[in-house]
């Protein structure tokens, strides 16, 4: 019995510093999201398993005018509804990842979605994030601000930006 005590205690030693280890040595920056929230992220993750777990997350690049990306940050779509505020009339690189992994087999996978995106001052962006037993999908939604017109955005690759 003690035995198993302290081998429990083992794992969840070494767990936690993994964690703390990972943590300090990774690039991931949070996204500072100080501008009024122009985007309305809806989040749905559902991994079709009791052993497994998916976490959405967004990062967000600022594209400059030669189509090269610098990385602003990340938000964790931990969160059935998330505002984010990004410039308004500035190409920005937004790549939706969906990252999965299981409790007893330790795999972990990950997928996302890109596209680019060039808010319009005063307009509204909805965008659904799906996760649900295998199928992600990334729906934008554009709102205008004079009336309530909505139009659906397609998800457009950064190869876009060249041709501009």
């Amino acid at each position: 019995m003690l035995t198993i005590h302290i081998a429990a205690r083992y794992r969840v030693i070494c767990a936690s510093l993994t964690l703390v280890l990972c943590v300090g040595c990774s690039d991931v920056k949070t996204y500072p999201n100080t501008l009024d929230k122009n985007l309305r992220v809806q989040t749905v993750t559902r991994s079709g398993s009791a052993f497994s777990k998916v976490r959405a997350s967004v990062d967000i690049y600022r594209v400059d005018a030669g189509c090269q990306l610098a990385y602003e940050g990340t938000v964790d779509l931990d969160e059935p509804t998330r505002g984010i505020g990004i410039p308004t009339n500035r190409l920005s690189y937004l790549v939706f990842t969906f990252a999965s992994s299981t409790f007893l087999g330790g795999t972990n996978s990950a997928t996302s979605q890109e596209t680019l995106l060039e808010p319009r001052r005063g307009y509204r962006y909805d965008i659904d994030v799906n996760y649900e037993d295998n199928i992600y999908n990334v729906v934008m939604r554009e709102r205008s601000p004079r009336a309530n017109i909505v139009r659906e955005l397609a998800l457009t690759d950064l190869r876009a930006c060249k041709k501009r």
